[in-house]
């Protein structure tokens, strides 16, 4: 298991056994890829060119807000989510930055070294394969395998958002979607405090209200009795359609397979393939190699409310 380059010196994990993990950003070409984008999120020539012309209109009236107007690809990131209604892409678009504009918190100034040890420890996975629906796929720990002393809840949501914010750049993961499998195995009191309310609060209205991405299931396994008490504190700011795409499987990984087909799984979840316990860091190493992308993207935001924060 390695970092390696394929001939066209593009990076990949190699996990053996012909598994591997590698970044798309090129956009789809696919006819059905297509099809699906101008069903599913209005994509046609037509829509796409109206509505980059009038977001671009709405950033350029928002004189604090600094971002790449004339990067179309830039701009589709934050229009498909919103099925290219501009006024509400502008929306969403506006309070991710004021998120980010909030220093030491989920969003701002994301670094493989500032998530380093939730890498490490693979608190939080992206698998290596998508779903039958193309759908990336993030696995989390929030049970034994979570050491929170180390990790605490910070690290494992900016982690979880320097992910997303990776694969959010894909253009078939923009159509697609992303789905979550958490386990909460032997889930703890001390797992548990690291969630105030507040804080719930605030994530949570951000990942349905604010991101630019489109995440289409959670999935919750090994959820026992202590599952409950951790509920009840995100229940209340769970809007409708999260709440109508959280799915319970217990133990049963076989419910979880009615969702998620069995060969786009590893075999800890009862899938068809085997994904070792593999070094963490080299998934860092992995984004590193888009560390360019991510240095550019900090560029952009709200910034004198960065330098006032």
């Amino acid at each position: 298991m390695a970092l390696r380059y394929d001939e066209l010196k593009a990076p990949f994990v190699d996990f053996g056994s012909g598994v591997k993990l590698r970044l798309n950003l090129e956009e789809f070409t696919e006819v059905t890829s297509k099809e699906k984008a101008a069903s599913e999120l209005r994509e046609t020539a037509e829509v796409m060119d109206a509505s980059i012309r009038k977001l671009r209109e709405l950033i350029q009236q928002e004189k604090e807000l600094n971002l790449p107007v004339d990067d179309e690809a830039y701009m589709k990131r934050f229009l498909r989510p919103k099925k290219y209604y501009p006024e509400s892409s502008f929306d969403m678009m506006k309070a991710f930055y004021r998120m980010k504009a909030r220093q030491n918190f989920i969003s701002d100034q994301l670094t493989t070294k500032s998530v380093q040890h939730a890498l490490e420890d693979r608190v939080v996975q992206l698998l290596p394969k998508r779903d039958q629906h193309g759908r990336r796929i993030l696995y989390m720990e929030m049970g034994a395998k979570w050491n929170c002393t180390k990790v605490p809840s910070l690290e494992v949501i900016r982690c979880t958002n320097l992910l997303m914010e990776t694969v959010g750049r894909e253009p078939a993961t923009q159509l697609n979607g992303i789905v979550f499998v958490i386990n909460f195995d032997k889930l703890s009191l001390s797992h548990i405090s690291q969630f105030p309310p507040k804080f719930v609060k605030t994530v949570v209205e951000h990942g349905q209200k604010h991101s630019p991405y489109r995440i289409k299931g959670i999935h919750i396994v090994n959820n026992a009795r202590m599952f409950n008490i951790f509920f009840k504190i995100f229940k209340p700011f769970l809007g409708k359609k999260w709440s109508q795409r959280i799915f319970l499987h217990g133990v049963e990984f076989k419910s979880l397979h009615e969702h998620i087909d069995a060969d786009c799984l590893p075999s800890f979840l009862g899938g068809t393939y085997e994904l070792p316990a593999y070094d963490g860091a080299v998934i860092g190493e992995l984004l590193d190699c888009y560390k360019e992308k991510f240095e550019e993207e900090e560029k952009y935001g709200y910034v004198s409310e960065v330098k006032q924060s």
